[in-house]
């Protein structure tokens, strides 16, 4: 299938404790319809997903399935005080129920591509270096981790790390009492940006 100019952006619903508003979707429903980069135009898609693995397992496939060039999961990080790029994902220790109570048969993932046969999947994109140029424009609200966690977050980046390290990026945003989500949509612009500068 020939990749269309297709960046796919998700964003998690409610769950525990953000049961009003998640602040990932709050800023990912705010993104254009379209970013420019180098001339080319490129589109973007948005999701909501419901913060349930069943539905993880489902909507990863079919995101992959449209062949994006760029594929963003956004997701709230309780106690962030910044925006926080994620370097890496983990394939097991996912032992809590999700937002329906129910948990992941053996509190792994299920990989069959490039996380089969290791725990610890990373991706391509130098989150490092794309926070510190970012930094200089935004205030310095952004920051590289290696925490990604082990509930939805965790696992919604490392099943999209198994189809493709080199296209895939997790973005952890604070809640909106920290950033607003209008400031963080513009910096998931700029991460867009830059992603797309490094593929």
């Amino acid at each position: 299938m020939e990749r269309e100019n297709l960046v796919f952006v998700t964003g998690f619903g409610p769950f525990a404790g953000h049961e009003s508003c998640n602040a990932s979707w709050e800023a990912v429903k705010l993104l254009p319809d379209t970013v420019t980069v180098r001339e080319t135009r490129y589109r973007i898609e948005k999701l909501q997903v419901p913060v349930v693995y069943s539905d993880v397992d489902k909507i990863v496939p079919r995101i992959w399935d449209k062949n994006p060039l760029l594929v963003i999961h956004c997701g709230v990080h309780s106690s962030a005080s910044k925006v926080h790029l994620e370097k890496c994902a983990y394939k097991s220790s996912y032992p809590n129920p999700d937002w329906q109570g129910e948990c992941l048969p053996s509190s792994s993932a299920n990989l069959c591509r490039h996380g089969q046969d290791c725990d610890k999947l990373e991706t391509s994109f130098n989150v490092h270096k794309i926070a510190d140029e970012l930094n200089e424009k935004h205030k310095d609200i952004f920051s590289g981790s290696t925490d990604v966690g082990h509930y939805l977050c965790g696992y919604i980046y490392v099943k999209s790390l198994d189809f493709c390290p080199s296209r895939t990026l997790f973005i952890h945003v604070p809640k909106v009492e920290i950033i607003d989500p209008a400031t963080v949509q513009r910096g998931i612009v700029d991460v867009i940006q830059k992603c797309l500068e490094q593929i």
